[in-house]
């Protein structure tokens, strides 16, 4: 076997690590943890430069600071001017054998927070359910280990989200989920479901997972079934936006914020499916000489308008549009001329209506 010997002739310049992260943690952290760690350790600043470090690593600044906080949670750093308290040699998920049942000395079963005011607040206007979310502080291993021995229901949902996940959960994500769960009062199955959602869209980390959670929560989505409700709706404008880059040809770019808004305007509050949507696409490049949005927005809200809701009358209202424009008094010049033949699809449309 090999051996190996350490080349001092580069330990003139050193930096301290924690014999904790060796001993404790270099079983349970990521390499990106360990990563992040080492380098803000070798910066040796205060505050941690975290966008330095991200540049340096290639990760995004939010997934480095996911990282950071791992470390906070362990107790190698503190958050602002208040320290991070200490880890406990715990594991995320308790024993079978913990006990269950609160003592009369424990706290009350209410979600563990430094603020007075309630973490989740609704109130009624009219028939519209409004939810504020207030500021949290963080949970301490204490807190957290008092909610999951005084409520049954948490190792097992901590245990599946590990299985949801593919992985074992940090003490950072066992506090969040615990935050999301008993801090806003969601169902076991909601936060499984937003888990397994978020996972397939490829946004994974607590603080995605609790991002989406706590919109749909300000939304008064907030049970499993409006959870599901939201996804389907989710993956209808997810297809629908598809099917919009496929037939305008959008293959070497994202779809803006507000071409997506489009888009379900389209689909959703005028109804209108692809036949008729391509319709005004063709007129719009047909006008414009590109896939202006705007432009065939206009086009299909004044077929709305219009009482126009098939294919066919797209094409008669065309047609009538170029009729008119064509007879108009001191005209001197022809209509453009058409990128398509709207005698050829009305044949075609005949065609496949079996006319």
């Amino acid at each position: 076997m090999t051996d190996y010997n350490i080349d001092f002739g580069l330990w003139g310049r050193i930096f301290p690590v924690p014999c904790a992260v060796a001993d404790q943690h270099l079983k349970f952290c990521t390499g990106d943890q360990l990563k992040v760690l080492l380098l803000a350790l070798r910066e040796g600043t205060s505050p941690v430069d975290l966008e330095q470090i991200a540049k340096r690593l290639g990760m995004a600044p939010e997934k480095a600071a996911d990282c950071l906080d791992y470390w906070r949670e362990a107790g190698l750093f503190s958050q602002g001017e208040s320290p991070a308290p200490q880890k406990e040699a715990t594991p995320a998920v308790p024993a079978a054998e913990s006990p269950r049942t609160p003592g009369p000395e424990s706290a009350p079963a209410a979600p563990a927070s430094p603020s007075p005011a309630p973490l989740r607040e609704e109130r009624t206007v009219g028939e519209q359910k409004i939810v504020t979310l207030h500021s949290r502080g963080k949970l301490t291993p204490s807190q957290q280990n008092q909610l999951i021995r005084e409520d049954p229901e948490i190792p097992q949902l901590l245990e599946t989200l590990q299985e949801v996940l593919s992985r074992p959960l940090t003490p950072y994500e066992t506090e969040g989920f615990l935050y999301l769960y008993s801090g806003l009062r969601l169902s076991s199955s909601y936060l499984l479901l937003a888990a397994q959602y978020s996972r397939e869209q490829g946004k994974d980390s607590i603080r995605q997972i609790e991002r989406l959670v706590t919109g749909w929560v300000e939304k008064g989505i907030d049970t499993y079934d409006d959870a599901e409700t939201e996804i389907k709706r989710l993956a209808r404008r997810q297809g629908n936006e598809g099917k919009i880059r496929e037939l305008f040809g959008i293959r070497d770019r994202n779809l803006s914020a507000k071409e997506k808004d489009y888009i379900e305007h389209w689909f959703t509050d005028l109804g209108y499916g692809e036949e008729i949507i391509k319709l005004a696409y063709d007129r719009t490049v047909d006008n414009t000489g590109k896939a202006a949005f705007p432009y065939l927005n206009r086009i299909l809200n004044r077929w709305q308008e219009k009482g126009v809701r098939t294919p066919e009358e797209a094409v008669a209202e065309m047609e009538s549009g170029s009729k008119a424009q064509r007879g108009k008094p001191g005209q001197q010049t022809a209509a453009p001329e058409s990128s398509f033949d709207l005698s050829e699809i009305r044949r075609l449309m005949e065609e496949n209506s079996g006319g």
